[in-house]
């Protein structure tokens, strides 16, 4: 009979993959509660994930790293749910529109902590600003790209597709950390409602 047991490099990974989870749960919690990031020390931030000093050094270089890894996350979560609209951006669909715009609030919602720690380390961290930089250009890029096929179908107007991916994008992204990170749920819908209408009226030839 054939072994079962998984590699010992899956379960290396399995493991680190666990203890990104357990400091990032960690570390947002702490911030959650009014700590500031650059206040906390790594022999705090282990102690609330339930690990060692040593071993945070041994999966982090330092504090820059854990945001690093941080942004790539959070920002993955926004890749995913705004494909949504990607993928059906050319189509004029409204409701791939809202519901991408949707998820995208509730990202910035549930993950609040986690935009305030990466936002006010790129202010001082430039390898963390960069990864920002990099990471967002990303979801500039496949905002273009989506631009570019509505364009291409006949329903969106003739804007600038890589200048108005980026103004929409960063639009979104302060939107998101100003008016939701720090508000009451209830004014989410509102925000989604507007969000929802630039976009849709800055792109498209008509409402669908």
């Amino acid at each position: 009979m054939p072994s079962v047991t998984r590699p010992a490099a899956g379960k290396r990974q399995d493991r680190r993959a666990e203890l990104e989870r357990r400091l990032f749960a960690a570390t947002e919690e702490l911030v959650a509660e009014g700590a500031g990031f650059t206040e906390l020390s790594v022999e705090r931030l282990a102690a609330a994930a339930g690990i060692s000093r040593s071993t945070f050094y041994v999966h982090f270089e330092d504090k820059g790293d854990l945001v690093r890894r941080l942004a790539t996350t959070v920002l993955a979560e926004l890749r995913d749910v705004s494909s949504t609209w990607w993928e059906t951006a050319e189509h004029a669909d409204p409701a791939g529109l809202t519901e991408a715009v949707t998820a995208i609030v509730a990202v910035y919602r549930r993950r609040a902590a986690a935009f305030t720690i990466i936002t006010e380390t790129a202010a001082y961290d430039p390898t963390v600003a960069d990864e920002v930089r990099t990471l967002m250009g990303s979801i500039i890029t496949a905002t273009r790209d989506a631009i570019d096929r509505g364009q291409a179908a006949g329903v969106m107007r003739p804007v600038l597709p890589a200048e108005t991916a980026a103004v929409l994008t960063w639009m979104v992204e302060r939107a998101g950390y100003q008016l939701i990170r720090g508000s009451e749920p209830a004014n989410d819908e509102n925000v989604i409602q507007v969000l929802t209408d630039i976009i849709r009226t800055t792109l498209y030839t008509a409402a669908p």
